[in-house]
């Protein structure tokens, strides 16, 4: 059951880097989803915490359907979102740590609201996809939002290897980008 569940959900890298007791350290596998919010612009919502920019995201810990865990990411944001769709499930290994990582990515159009900076986060605002691509901090995150805008009709899957030098954690790669499936458009079903 708990690898069905692993399968339904994302895992978001300041989740996997913060600094935490070692009581309160996870000793399983763990789910972090990102969700990608873009608005009529083309603009992605990004946030800053603990000096990291990227996405939106959160642990699949409380006890909701994933549906309701995005939209409550969403109204912690101040936005409504149209209904996610999932571009992306991707798996971590870390060197340091005796478990491993799902990472899901949605994506969801904004339709309405004023962005508010829930706690712990320092910043948030509405960014150019391109440059947003830029500016996300972790090199895998990176690589994945590049990968997921610039193929957007596809459900990408990846796997890569987190290491813990010093006070970083540089991850590569170690399986390239491969499709999971391709998603069906409004002009495909109508042939």
């Amino acid at each position: 059951m708990k690898n069905y569940l692993f399968l339904l959900l994302l895992v978001a890298l300041p989740a996997c880097t913060q600094q935490e007791p070692a009581s309160q350290k996870p000793k399983e596998n763990f789910i972090v989803n990102r969700v990608l919010i873009v608005n009529e612009q083309d603009e992605i919502l990004m946030v800053m915490e603990q000096d990291v920019w990227a996405a939106p995201s959160f642990l699949y810990n409380k006890r909701q359907f994933l549906k309701e865990s995005i939209d409550s990411l969403a109204n912690a944001y101040g936005v409504k979102i149209a209904s996610p769709k999932l571009h992306g499930q991707f798996s971590f290994k870390y060197d340091y740590e005796p478990y491993a990582t799902i990472r899901n990515y949605y994506v969801a159009r904004y339709l309405s609201g004023n962005i508010r900076i829930p706690e712990p986060m320092e910043e948030a605002k509405w960014v150019p996809s391109e440059q947003a691509i830029a500016m996300n901090t972790v090199t895998a995150i990176k690589q994945i939002t590049r990968q997921i805008i610039t193929y957007p009709n596809v459900v990408w899957g990846a796997s890569f290897l987190v290491s813990h030098e010093g006070d970083t954690h540089p991850t590569k790669m170690v399986e390239d980008f491969y499709p999971l499936f391709e998603m069906v458009t409004e002009d495909d079903a109508d042939n």
